[in-house]
């Protein structure tokens, strides 16, 4: 159970983190233009605008779900159902959105870079709850 509180705590930080940095309180669009140099979105166009508003609501969402998995981490035997939740969103938003940017004529290098990481939030996810849901099951064993 040590290693599932511990994989909400430092997945939740990351998220935290993440959604600090995508979020309008530090500025999505100068981001943007320091990752893709190549960015030509006019300041303030309307490509600009909607960036910056699905960035900023990125950043939200990943705030929301990094404070509950740091609120999580206190009793993760209650939250399982939470990591299925990330390793869905891991898959879906993370892993199927990296390979479609890279369809589309993203650098493939950062991206795999991104897929690495999705996948060992994936893994350890899935190995910790798999070892805390047998713990809980049976805890003499444990």
């Amino acid at each position: 159970m040590n290693n599932l509180k511990w994989w909400f705590r430092i997945v939740g930080a990351f998220y935290l983190l993440l959604g600090v940095v995508w979020s309008p309180l530090v500025g999505v669009n100068a981001l943007m233009r320091q990752m893709y140099p190549n960015y030509d979105a006019p300041v303030g166009g309307v490509a600009d605008k909607l960036f910056y508003n699905v960035g900023g609501m990125l950043g939200f969402e990943w705030i929301v779900m990094g404070a509950f998995m740091l609120y999580a981490s206190r009793e993760p035997a209650k939250h399982f159902s939470i990591v299925w939740l990330v390793v869905g969103y891991e898959i879906l938003r993370g892993i199927v959105d990296d390979l479609f940017l890279i369809a589309q004529g993203y650098p493939i290098a950062g991206y795999a870079a991104w897929i690495v990481v999705h996948l060992i939030i994936i893994v350890a996810g899935v190995t910790f709850v798999r070892r805390a849901t047998a713990e809980t099951a049976n805890p003499l064993k444990a």
